[in-house]
């Protein structure tokens, strides 16, 4: 026995070796990775025969300085359309020039275009990625994000005074009044992806936020205010007189978590007139009375800013969008705050806050911070659209902290917020056409705001303050056959009306981390290397050798009609130890199962969550070079002892659909 076990010892370093040295492959450093964009960047210039125009910010990567004295210079020679500024501390990308005057020649619409940036350590050694957002007002509003440099097409540069050219805060003012930054469905200053600037290293990537020297970071602004933005119509940041908000709860037999909602509402507002307006599909009638008593509290008692009370009750099917929409068709308020019947408010103002962004002409829906109860960790600061789909990035963290550029701190725009705090115009409510009453349950509020995008509008997430979300921190993953096709049923519509954002997020760079576990912002080059290389799927294979077993973890993320990808991990075991393949049951032939290897994916987020051993390269990546059998096939795992020889096999309640057109069931867990 105790040879057997040495003999085991013995073979199980040689794999932890070879694993390590695996490992490391996957592992990209972010200075190889700079290299290979810009090289692929002056190749792609070359095939294009892109000219390039002589200015202070050529090939060499010149550093550029926002002076008067570079205005004069550039005057005196033969003007470019396009023209790059930057203010002190950092010099150019190789491709930045011509990345530049391609994108603008290709959108004739943009006056204003920025890019990313990252610091230089060295001589050509660079660090800190700072990765942007598309256009995004209210981020700006915020902070001054366009950062250390900008393009603009000359128009627009011949029309800025010696002063501005001075003040990075002052040009980047007049250059977003000017390109029409502040008006809806701003099509006229865009993001353009890649490093396009490299600054000192004693500029450091901003937590809170940065700013020019004028603008200060401010998490609340009335950009009526900001000079250089005259001819504005619309005062942005004030409350107009006569506004009323109708706050709309859905609510059924939860009359203690109701009434603390009720009362923290009524007791945190501070200006702000207000009615609330309680819808119920079928409470029971002890709870239909305490609901009716509590209502009658509140209108006698005439509150301040409380214009009244109601309570709609109507025994129905639970259809979450349509119980907003009943309650949206009897609220009197030129504003609609869609609230669950489990927020608690407890800072005065939140409201306020919220009416004062949502009269913005540009903005669509406006949600705010939400924290667990008896805890500072993140419950919502905004969704984020990833390729497994609509995601809560930096759920579960702990508020105390801040993140990737501040993003749980200030206002940030976002694609969509969650239903459970959101708030938008009436007006803007009906063009939207309310919430799709298809989706009865999950990704309703996602889908809104995703409309609202498409109209031009621009979503918005304060962060600078927090509400408590009762829902429960230690809630465990829908994991029911039935309720996971229910939810993957309404995704698939979700991505039906919307397919041009499928696994898109124009607020969320492309190569920032879309990880299921890790909900941290930061890098995608972290990862690791995602190889793309394809699989073909084996013949019918014998599995009666195999024994089941939950101790094999199998997670499917993320399959369409093209690539699946997840994690497998076998618990209480040395996972370097094992051999691992997809497998494919068809379901209604039980006994035909396919098999298929796979690219193992490195997983940052399971070597820091997972207290197992060598968990990294347990990530799983498949993209099909030819498409099942046609049929319906449940997804599993086959891991083999590769020095026993003992083989585990366990079952996703996953399908996916083979041979058809609809799109194929994946998984989105974290829903």
């Amino acid at each position: 026995m105790e040879l057997k076990k040495a003999v085991r010892q013995r073979f199980e370093k040689l794999f932890d070796i070879r694993y390590e040295k695996k490992r490391k492959r996957y592992i990209l450093d972010y200075n190889a990775w700079v290299r290979e964009m810009e090289q692929a960047a002056e190749e792609e210039a070359q095939n294009t025969g892109q000219k390039v125009c002589a200015q202070e910010a050529g090939a060499d990567g010149a550093e550029i300085k926002g002076t008067g004295s570079r205005k004069n210079r550039e005057a005196e020679q033969a003007p470019p359309e396009v023209v790059l500024l930057a203010f002190a501390g950092g010099c150019f990308s190789q491709d930045a020039q011509e990345r530049m005057e391609r994108f603008f020649a290709q959108n004739p619409e943009v006056l204003l275009a920025y890019g990313d940036e990252d610091v230089i350590v060295k001589k050509k050694v660079y660090a800190t990625p700072w990765l942007k957002p598309c256009w995004s007002p209210d981020s700006y509003l915020c902070r001054d994000y366009l950062g250390s440099a900008v393009a603009v097409r000359r128009s627009l540069f011949e029309q800025l005074t010696e002063e501005e050219c001075r003040d990075e805060g002052l040009c980047h003012d007049k250059l977003v009044a000017l390109a029409g930054g502040f008006t809806k469905g701003c099509k006229t200053i865009a993001h353009v992806n890649g490093i396009f600037y490299h600054r000192l290293e004693h500029w450091d990537l901003p937590e809170e936020g940065r700013s020019g020297k004028r603008i200060a970071v401010r998490e609340e602004t009335d950009a009526a205010n900001i000079a250089g933005w005259a001819g504005r119509e619309e005062t942005a940041g004030s409350i107009p007189p006569n506004t009323l908000v109708s706050v709309i709860i859905p609510s059924k037999d939860n009359v203690s978590v109701l009434k603390q909602c009720l009362e923290t509402l009524c007791g945190t507002v501070e200006s702000t007139d207000f009615e609330i307006i309680v819808v119920d599909n079928g409470s029971c009638e002890q709870s239909r009375k305490a609901v009716g008593r509590e209502i009658d509290r509140l209108n006698q008692e005439h509150r301040a800013h409380l214009h009244r009370a109601v309570y709609l009750y109507k025994p129905m099917e639970f259809n979450f969008s349509h119980m907003c929409n009943l309650g949206a068709e009897a609220a009197k308020g030129n504003l609609l705050l869609f609230l669950n019947d489990d927020i608690e408010a407890r800072a005065t103002g939140f409201m306020e806050a919220m009416v004062q962004k949502a009269m913005q002409p540009w903005t669509g829906a406006v949600g705010y911070k939400l924290l667990y109860p008896d805890s500072e960790r993140i419950q919502h600061a905004g969704v984020t659209n990833i390729a497994l789909g609509p995601t809560h990035k930096l759920q579960c963290l702990k508020d105390s902290d801040c993140y990737y550029d501040g993003r749980n701190r200030g206002v940030w725009n976002m694609l969509a917020v969650t239903g459970a705090c959101l708030m938008l115009r009436r007006t803007v409510f009906g063009e939207a056409g309310g919430f799709c009453e298809k989706l009865k349950v999950a990704f309703n509020d996602v889908d809104l705001c995703y409309t609202l995008y498409e109209l031009g509008y621009q979503n918005v997430v304060i962060n600078s303050g927090y509400l408590l979300h009762h829902e429960s921190l230690s809630r465990g993953l829908d994991e029911t056959e039935e309720k996971v096709k229910r939810l993957m049923g309404e995704r698939n519509l979700l991505y039906e009306r919307h397919p041009a954002l499928e696994g898109k997020d124009p607020y969320y760079h492309e190569w920032l981390n879309g990880s299921v576990l890790d909900t941290a912002i930061k890098p995608a080059f972290e990862e690791g290397i995602l190889l793309e290389d394809t699989r073909e799927h084996e013949p019918a294979m014998d599995l009666s050798k195999a024994r089941a077993d939950e101790c094999l973890l199998l997670r499917i993320e993320y399959a369409d009609k093209e690539r699946l990808n997840g994690y497998a991990v076998v618990l209480g075991s040395d996972n370097a130890c094992f051999k691992k393949q997809l497998l494919f049951k068809k379901i209604k032939e039980p006994d035909t199962v396919y098999s298929m290897d796979f690219t193992e994916q490195y997983r940052s987020d399971l070597e820091k969550n997972m207290d197992q051993v060598n968990v990294g390269l347990c990530g799983f990546y498949v993209r099909f070079a030819n498409p099942l059998p046609a049929g319906e096939y449940r997804v599993g795992m086959m891991a083999r002892d590769q020095i026993s020889g003992a083989e585990l096999v366990n079952w996703s309640s996953r399908t996916i659909v083979s041979g058809r057109e609809k799109r194929k069931i994946g998984d989105c867990e974290t829903q």
